[in-house]
């Protein structure tokens, strides 16, 4: 239990750290950052490992009773899924923070930049290895406004901040259906952990009666539903990827982390929720429609792109589409395995791309 606690506190502890003192050590900013990232790294590739061969780690922080009937519990999930996305967080973020050292350097900003990267790090982790849907939503409430932040990472640029603002305004609409799922699941089923609410949706199928008794929809298949737009708004599905295009004047180091981790989450809910989605075959018929638009409409953008970092971020958004396809056809091993072939890939081209753009300008005209 307290190696699976140091994978989060360690990057927590170096954004506090960074945070706090940064300004005064600048030297040393940096080096907190990588070693921190390091060392969860190393701790979630032992994690791994052990859960592959004894078993989830599952333990509640609060309440101490594990009969107490309180709704909003909190603890921490560690299986083979959440392992899995560990490692690819942990081992994007290092080479993340490794890349950033040069590339920000002698930037005013470069204390606060490491210090959101850091927080930004623990916030994904966190999610991943929720056991509740209330932690979910806290942690992917806290995502949106560590993103924002770190997209207007830039303050004096003004397009930047306006079109961090864009995102978050988006990613509320995502949220707002996410939380109104989360009331029904509770009301209909009496509870938010992960294992108790699939095993009441699969024996205690509810309706819900609208329009005065005249339309009736399966309880399963309404949150199923409103959950899928909150998926959609942070993993850039249409008509909710209007913000992903806008966010490319952002560090090439923040795009790599958003298009290699955070914009991964929706996907990571989706395969989070796997067997209660898979209670509702009309719902995956809609997430597949969605994937499959998206899909095209990614790729045809691709095609009127000028700009290098546009192209990769419509490229992300095609392959978004490709894994939420997946999940509506009920691959979904299938689209982990994409989630985090596309993590590893796309983080590289960003990087590479960055590199390929800061030497074009520095080259004499």
């Amino acid at each position: 239990m307290t190696i699976q606690f140091l994978i989060l506190l360690v990057p927590l502890a170096a954004g506090i750290l960074i945070g706090v003192f940064g300004k005064h050590m600048p030297s040393l900013v940096a080096k907190v950052g990588v070693i921190a990232t390091a060392i969860s790294f190393f701790l979630s590739a032992w994690t791994l490992y052990y859960v592959s061969t004894e078993g989830p780690i599952h333990f509640m922080l609060w309440p101490l009773s594990s009969e107490s009937t309180f709704v909003l519990k909190v603890g921490m999930m560690v299986d083979r899924l959440t392992a899995v996305m560990m490692v690819l967080i942990t081992s994007v973020s290092t080479v993340i923070h490794v890349y950033s050292i040069r590339y920000l350097e002698g930037d005013p900003g470069y204390s606060r930049f490491f210090a959101l990267l850091s927080f930004m790090t623990f916030v994904i982790l966190s999610l991943v290895s929720s056991p509740n849907l209330f932690m979910l939503f806290v942690f992917w409430q806290l995502l949106s406004w560590a993103l924002y932040l770190i997209l207007a990472f830039n303050f004096p640029n003004r397009p930047a901040c306006q079109n961090a603002f864009k995102t978050f305004f988006v990613h509320r609409v995502g949220d707002v259906s996410f939380l109104c799922g989360i009331f029904l699941a509770y009301k209909y089923f009496g509870t938010l952990e992960f294992a108790e609410l699939f095993k009441a949706a699969a024996e205690q199928p509810q309706m819900i009666s609208l329009f005065s008794g005249m339309f009736d929809i399966s309880a399963v298949t309404a949150i199923a539903l409103l959950i899928f737009v909150g998926a959609m708004a942070k993993s850039a599905q249409f008509p909710l990827h209007v913000w992903l295009p806008d966010t490319m004047d952002s560090p090439t180091p923040v795009s790599a982390l958003m298009h290699a981790g955070i914009i991964n989450a929706g996907g990571f809910l989706l395969n989070r929720l796997a067997p209660f989605y898979a209670l509702s075959p009309n719902t995956l018929h809609i997430v597949f429609v969605v994937g499959a638009l998206t899909v095209l409409l990614g790729a045809s953008m691709i095609l009127a792109q000028n700009d290098i970092k546009k192209t990769l971020g419509f490229s992300t958004m095609g392959q978004m589409g490709y894994m939420i396809m997946e999940c509506g056809l009920g691959a979904f091993a299938l689209a982990i395995f994409h989630l985090i072939a596309h993590g590893l890939f796309k983080a590289s081209l960003f990087l590479g791309a960055g590199q390929g753009i800061h030497a074009s300008r520095e080259e004499p005209k």
